[in-house]
């Protein structure tokens, strides 16, 4: 299928004649009477078929690359729309045009896992919005270097923890200032969850 000669020699027929691109990706190419025209075929995880109609072949005329296409340009088309098509089928959308920046990664990132269900996404977002995207988060992904994370990593180990308090300490707090505890509630409460 890849020279307009053995296409010429192929028998006109409804189906057409498939090559395997990739796994569950395949590029047709459907004989007329008028030329040929190519297809491109993918199959969903699930099994689902679904077709997109690429152009005229280069049977009769040269190939422009916009209304008529060689087997190489057609193959191009095709895995354009594989990629397109299998980004909407796992609802990742389009891909972005322009500055795609750390912070950008990130969110797309934890936004599949929540699609996904995964556990902890919750927790992780938090952390991100604290430490990775201050520092991080402007960062075009292309400029992005391994020297710049170990250097953010290094910050990151020798800065301040976070202050974490234990579920209703700030409760307890509250009851054991009112119960008459003159040390305070905040920090007695500290003192306890240190404990």
């Amino acid at each position: 299928m890849d020279t307009r000669n053995a296409r010429l020699k192929l028998v006109e027929r409804r189906e057409p004649y498939w090559t395997v691109i990739s796994a569950g990706c395949a590029i047709g190419y459907r004989r007329g009477s008028n030329g040929g025209t190519w297809i491109a075929r993918l199959r969903s995880d699930e099994g689902k078929q679904i077709y997109k109609s690429i152009g005229a072949a280069d049977d009769a005329g040269d190939a422009d690359g916009l209304n008529c296409f060689s087997f190489a340009q057609a193959k191009e088309r095709a895995r354009s729309f594989f990629g397109q098509k299998t980004r909407e089928l796992a609802g990742e959308g389009e891909p972005h045009a322009g500055r795609y920046t750390v912070e950008a990664a990130l969110l797309d990132y934890l936004q599949a896992r929540e699609r996904r269900g995964s556990k902890g996404v919750r927790a992780d977002s938090y952390a991100a919005k604290a430490r990775i995207i201050p520092e991080l988060g402007a960062i075009e992904i292309s400029k992005l270097t391994t020297k710049r994370i170990r250097d953010w990593h290094e910050q990151l180990a020798s800065s301040a923890k976070f202050v974490r308090t234990r579920k209703g300490a700030a409760e307890q707090a509250t009851n054991s200032f009112a119960d008459g505890n003159q040390e305070g509630g905040a920090v007695a409460a500290q003192r306890r969850i240190a404990c």
